[in-house]
């Protein structure tokens, strides 16, 4: 693991390592993304592959020496997979991040998926939240509490420790490969929940999303909007 590599290429050559990856065509016009003034500024990819609905990574330079990445990890509703979200805005001194695995159900009735696969994130989460590499907090709204996992991690963090950071965001990819490897297709019953749970949690995050006036002040409401569908989509 190179600090040399952005982390969005990072874990694109983790993710393709274990899954064939196919492009999404219908995401292809965003895959230059370009200001209000006609400046290249970003890009939006996103790829396919078994058992995985949907695997983006955004990318935008937001100001000189601020850069925003976007990583996001869905399987098909059919498995009880979590989901991989990675927000990193990279300072020139300071990275604002935050990664979790989403679940896909309520946990409360699923101990199961804590047992088997959030709890392998318990060392790392303590000892990275008690590190003074880190000051981790809570997010401050609460639509955004109540979709997360006991595991959710946000932190402001010095650009020096941005090896940690990443080797955080690696450990959470690599449970959500290990559920990848190992859950069944569940019946349709419960794929039905999961895609509802999916759906309420897509729909309040765009009316919510405290940071939508920043990208519109970038590319304006509609490419906004388009891009806002492709994340979340």
């Amino acid at each position: 693991m190179s600090l040399e590599e952005k982390i969005g290429t990072q874990i694109l050559s983790k993710i393709s390592k274990k899954i064939n990856l196919t492009p999404i065509e219908k995401f292809k016009e965003l895959e230059v993304l370009k200001s209000l003034d006609g400046r290249e500024i970003g890009s939006f990819k996103a790829w396919r592959g078994e058992k995985l609905e949907k695997f983006s990574i955004t990318e935008i330079s937001v100001a000189p020496g601020m850069g925003y990445t976007n990583i996001s990890l869905r399987a098909e509703s059919k498995y009880s997979i979590g989901t991989i979200g990675v927000n990193y805005m990279a300072m020139p001194e300071v990275i604002q991040w935050d990664v979790d695995l989403y679940p896909p159900v309520d946990l409360v009735t699923h101990q199961i998926l804590i047992d088997k696969y959030y709890d392998q994130l318990k060392d790392i989460y303590q000892g990275s939240k008690n590190s003074p590499d880190f000051k981790w907090r809570l997010s401050d709204h609460s639509w955004m509490r109540a979709r997360t996992s006991p595991y959710f991690f946000m932190s402001a963090t010095p650009k020096t420790a941005e090896a940690k950071i990443h080797g955080i965001i690696h450990a959470y990819c690599d449970v959500w490969l290990k559920m990848w490897e190992g859950e069944k297709e569940v019946t349709p019953e419960k794929a039905k929940d999961i895609a509802y749970r999916r759906k309420c949690m897509v729909e309040v995050l765009l009316e919510k999303e405290p940071e939508r006036h920043i990208l519109e002040k970038i590319f304006g409401k509609e490419m906004t909007r388009r891009l806002g569908e492709a994340m979340t989509g």
